[in-house]
């Protein structure tokens, strides 16, 4: 008897967990049909498939990460050797947008089957630029090239004799 009560909770267990992921599964796909026939058919996004949409945003995602990584580098070197008097101005948000429009733009050009409006890719670039510069606020200054602490940073990458 008490080995048929523990088929039974093994049972139960089982389906709660199928129904939990089933329905995780069904609220991204929900968000994601949103994303995909509201927001992005308001910026003027339109592509053929939606094979041709994953590969442009797989593209967008491997392009932008080492762009990203130059635009939060560029204003704290800038601020390091005291060009800027901080990293988190208006430099960051206008590099950031910057490269970011001239990435979809890129892409969209290069993908035949992608067709993305100017205003739509300007629309995202500053969303994202304001996004990344509302997380960056808090972010740490680097310190300056006159600093101990740069200089402490420094010795920890000389060759020691």
């Amino acid at each position: 008897m008490e080995k048929n009560n523990l088929k039974e909770a093994v049972h139960i267990n089982k389906f709660k967990t199928v129904g939990i992921s089933i329905s995780i599964v069904l609220i991204i796909l929900l968000f994601i049909a949103f994303f995909e026939y509201i927001i992005l058919r308001i910026i003027g996004f339109q592509y053929n498939s939606l094979l041709d949409l994953v590969l442009f945003f797989i593209l967008y995602l491997f392009l932008e990460i080492p762009l990203a990584f130059i635009t939060d580098a560029i204003p704290k070197a800038l601020k390091s050797v005291g060009i800027l008097q901080t990293s988190k101005g208006w430099l960051p948000f206008i590099l950031n947008t910057t490269l970011t429009f001239l990435l979809i733009e890129v892409i969209d050009n290069f993908m035949a089957n992608i067709e993305i409006e100017w205003q739509g890719s300007l629309i995202f670039a500053m969303v994202t630029g304001f996004i990344g510069w509302k997380l960056r606020k808090d972010e740490d200054e680097p310190p300056d090239i006159d600093s101990e602490e740069f200089k402490e940073i420094d010795n920890k990458f000389k060759p020691k004799k």
